[in-house]
């Protein structure tokens, strides 16, 4: 029976809670109110008027004394009906965060402490008498823990680091009942708990499922079934649990299973696994049952990678994956709120960007069944790794044999559980854990606490590939001198972070053309928020200056507010809030995408890129974020999106300013996941002027990728080279237009580039207006829409950029196909919109762009 209604909240300081939690209170007392379970201290606080939002400007700050006192739960407890000889009740809880006493009646029945574990507490005795009992459980105040610049070694508890103050985070500690409580009546056979995994042979045709299972109370039989996608049985079995080992297990064998594959690459089958623990007169004493998936997984080697290198290259059922990953954070700061439509949205964004891998950073949590579940079903590997995290003054964890054995014993349990999940790919420690002075990523030979960990893993899900860290290797960080390939030599990129910074028009290509890593799992580039967002977070009398210079900015994302760098690259132009926004993104666009194709031209010596971050847990003014607090995507979303697609064309050049230089000079490229590869491919290469003029062109084969490397799921292939005399351009402006045709001309991809002949993107700020036909058709009630694009005079309409125009507080979003557009004379698009969970009623969409009349489409 699920508790989540009738809870109540207060606060105590010292030891006070203990008198407020015995019979007989009434339950409209003062200083009490409402709360919700699971959900979060800070969130029941606001909604009660205790605490302004913290969500706005600087309040935050505001609020950041509550963590320092004990919450007292309380509810009314009944049992549905009295219980049976031999019948147990048990309050079953999912997870506090982070030390609680539980109390009945006044009486104190439990103490626990730990985030991610679930705990079990028999209140049989206290609840043998049927009437009405109080349940209350004090959450004591927050564990002392370390910010983002700090000291790992000062760490002593498993819990999300985010709250304590982060670069994308104010200081926001988290407390509560985040997980579910619930009350259940068993009899003298339990099941306790069960774990559930898949695993298939090296041919793909021999699938095995193992179901271990928990139990107290007495001798049974525990039953399996397991269903295939359509429902219909493929195996049964069943194993006597004798009562005097409180483990059972059942091996299933399933003939020719349908192979689950990772988005963009084949279905996601899940099978039903169903439990069910028989007493010994055939009674149901418990059940579970659990979704999973036949996939084989491991690491290889990369192909021309450095000897002693580890693994980095995915290889699903056989078959190479190049990494196209992201990096996921929390959801949201108060991440005990359920937020179940936000948390959809947000991973079917990260699918329609054709996102094979999202790495959990270790600074936040081990994810939810929900995450993992949808995951499962999007086709979304995950990386997960513990919490833990660097701390900039020292980032090796604590040694000390208790932290170790904490470490262990939770890792330990939080493993079964997420067993079943064909998702779950690799297993990490933490994020950034490294010698500090000597950059260097640690190993198991370097931590006690990742030996532990690694050795958890190894036994209790072995069927999980491991990675010692994120970075791992040699070097730590990717930040070469210009022209340089790091301190170690090329040598020594392996897995590395950074730089989280644009670095400058040039400098940007000339930083990622130098690459050698074999993954590149962090990286980023920073940008402004979206108009929607910016507006409803920074008061109106603080929305200028956006540097740091402002103190709102300073709160809201200080870390990554570029506003120099933006100001310099558009020769300091921007000087109001909607200038630096579409200066700020246009850079995140054009550095982001440039990043992750300088990587995916690389395959398949490099495994990958996971760029920094997919998704924010608070609304900041500046973020290296590509989707938005409220799930709104920036630009930098389309620019990986664009970069991800199964077939893509893309360039390498030195720069996108040629002040200087009397040619334009660009290597090409191009890739298709579609196997075969299409026969005859080219890629047309024209060089045009903002007027729609095309002063030079070229269209060269395709190309083949490298033959000499195992194949790839992105068979990265050099068309050739394109020249072309920049004298000829009338103006400063000019776009390289690039287009992939496959057979009989069909084009499967296109992509644009703007440059700029002179030293900086200021000519951007002061083209000619274009003028562009816009149009939303949608009808009432549809889930999908489509904005027309008609470009009818004037130069290029550039920048074109699309978004919600409902308020903030809009329920769903609206998401487009794509975004970002670059609109050549006589040009026509259009761009799909799917609304998700939002209403019929309302529904209206923004256009903006550099040269164009920003307008609300209804």
């Amino acid at each position: 029976m699920p508790l989540g209604d009738g809870w109540q909240l207060r606060g105590c300081l010292g030891d006070v809670w203990r008198w407020q939690c015995g019979p007989g209170r009434p339950p409209d007392e003062p200083g009490w109110f409402g709360a919700r379970v699971p959900g979060s201290v800070l969130d029941d606080l606001h909604r009660a008027g205790q605490v302004p939002d913290p969500y706005r400007g600087t309040q935050s700050l505001a609020c950041e004394w509550v963590p320092q006192r004990t919450w007292l739960y309380r509810r009314e407890l009944r049992l549905p009906a009295p219980l049976e000889d031999g019948e147990r009740a048990l309050l079953r809880f999912g997870g506090v965060d982070h030390e609680c006493t539980v109390l009945l009646d006044g009486r104190e029945v439990a103490a626990h402490k730990g985030m991610f574990l679930a705990f079990d507490v028999d209140v049989t005795a206290q609840l043998a008498d049927v009437g009405t009992h109080l349940l209350a459980v004090a959450v004591h105040p927050a564990p002392p823990s370390e910010p983002q610049v700090g000291r790992t070694d000062r760490v002593r508890e498993h819990k999300s680091r985010m709250g304590y103050g982060w670069d994308f985070c104010p200081r926001m500690v988290h407390q509560g009942i985040w997980r579910p409580v619930t009350l259940e009546v068993a009899g003298p056979l339990r099941l306790v708990s069960a774990a559930v995994g898949a695993s298939v042979d090296e041919t793909g045709r021999a699938g095995l499922v193992r179901a271990d299972a928990v139990t107290e109370g007495g001798p049974g039989t525990l039953t399996a079934t397991v269903r295939d996608p359509s429902g219909t049985v493929v195996a049964q079995g069943r194993q006597t649990a004798d009562g005097r080992s409180a483990r059972t297990g059942v091996e299933l064998s399933v003939p020719e299973p349908a192979l689950w594959w990772p988005n963009g690459h084949g279905e996601q089958p899940l099978y039903r696994v169903e439990l069910t623990l028989l007493d010994e007169k055939g009674g149901v004493a418990g059940t579970h049952s659990a979704a999973t998936g036949f996939r084989r997984l491991r690491l290889v080697t990369n192909p021309g990678g450095p000897v002693g290198a580890l693994p980095y290259t995915l290889e699903v059922n056989g078959r190479r994956i190049h990494t196209k990953g992201w990096n996921w954070v929390p959801v949201d700061a108060q991440y005990g709120v359920p937020r179940p439509q936000r948390l959809e949205h947000l991973l079917r964004l990260a699918a329609d960007a054709h996102v094979t891998l999202l790495r959990v950073w270790g600074g936040g949590l081990v994810e939810s069944e929900d995450f993992y579940r949808l995951c499962d079903r999007l086709g979304i590997l995950v990386w997960q790794e513990f919490s833990l995290s660097s701390s900039g003054i020292d980032s090796v964890p604590a040694d000390d044999a208790a932290y170790v054995r904490l470490l262990e014993r939770e890792a330990r349990a939080l493993l079964p559980p997420l067993r079943h999940h064909p998702a779950l790919a690799v297993w990490g420690p933490g994020n950034e854990l490294h010698d500090t002075a000597a950059a260097r990523p640690l190993t198991e030979r370097d931590s006690p606490a990742v030996a532990a960990l690694a050795a958890a893993v190894a036994e209790a899900d072995p069927s999980r590939a491991w990675l010692p860290g994120s970075p791992s290797g040699r070097d730590f960080l990717y930040r070469p001198a210009r022209g340089e390939r790091g301190p170690g030599g090329p040598d020594a990129q392996h897995d590395v972070h950074g730089p989280w910074e644009h670095q400058g028009p040039g400098a940007q290509q000339e930083l990622y053309d130098a690459q050698t890593c074999l993954l590149h799992s962090e990286f980023g580039v920073e940008g402004m928020a979206n108009a929607r967002t910016w507006e409803h977070v920074v008061p109106p009398d603080a929305r200028w200056p956006t540097g740091r210079d402002n103190f709102v900015m300073e709160h809201l994302g200080a870390w990554w507010n570029n506003t120099p760098l933006v100001r310099s690259a558009f020769g300091e132009r921007p000087a109001d809030v909607a200038t630096m926004r579409r200066a700020s993104r246009q850079l995140q666009y054009d550095g982001l995408r440039y990043a992750v194709e300088a990587t995916l031209r690389r395959a398949p010596r490099a495994a990958g890129s996971i760029p920094w971050q997919f998704n924010e847990p608070f609304p900041n003014a500046w973020c290296t974020a590509a989707v938005d607090h409220r799930g709104d995507p920036k630009s930098g979303y389309h620019a990986v999106r664009r970069a991800y697609r199964p077939a893509h064309v893309c360039a390498r050049f030195a720069t996108q300013v040629w002040q200087g230089r009397e040619r334009f000079e660009a290597e090409v490229w191009s890739w298709q996941q579609e196997s075969p590869r299409q026969e005859g491919s080219t890629v047309a290469v024209r060089l045009m002027d903002t007027d729609g003029t095309v002063h030079a062109e070229e269209v060269l084969p395709a190309g083949e990728p490298a033959g000499d490397s195992p194949p790839t799921s992105v068979p990265a292939a050099r068309a050739g080279d394109f020249t072309a005399s920049l004298a000829v351009l009338p103006g400063p402006l000019f776009l390289l237009d690039l287009e992939l045709r496959g057979r009989g001309g069909r084009v499967l991809a296109r992509s644009r580039w703007l440059h700029s002949r002179t030293a900086d993107l200021a000519p951007l700020t002061g083209l000619p207006e274009a003028r562009v036909e816009a149009r939303l058709e949608t009808a009432a009630g549809e889930r999908a829409g489509l904005v027309r694009l008609r470009h009818l005079g004037g130069p290029a309409a550039l920048g074109l950029y699309l978004t919600d125009a409902r308020p903030y507080e809009s329920e769903g979003w609206a998401v487009f196909s794509d975004n970002m557009l670059d609109l050549a004379p006589r040009e026509y698009a259009e761009v799909e919109v799917a609304w998700r969970a939002a209403p019929p009623e309302g529904r209206t969409v923004r256009l903006e762009g550099w040269n164009v009349r920003d307008r609300q489409l209804l």
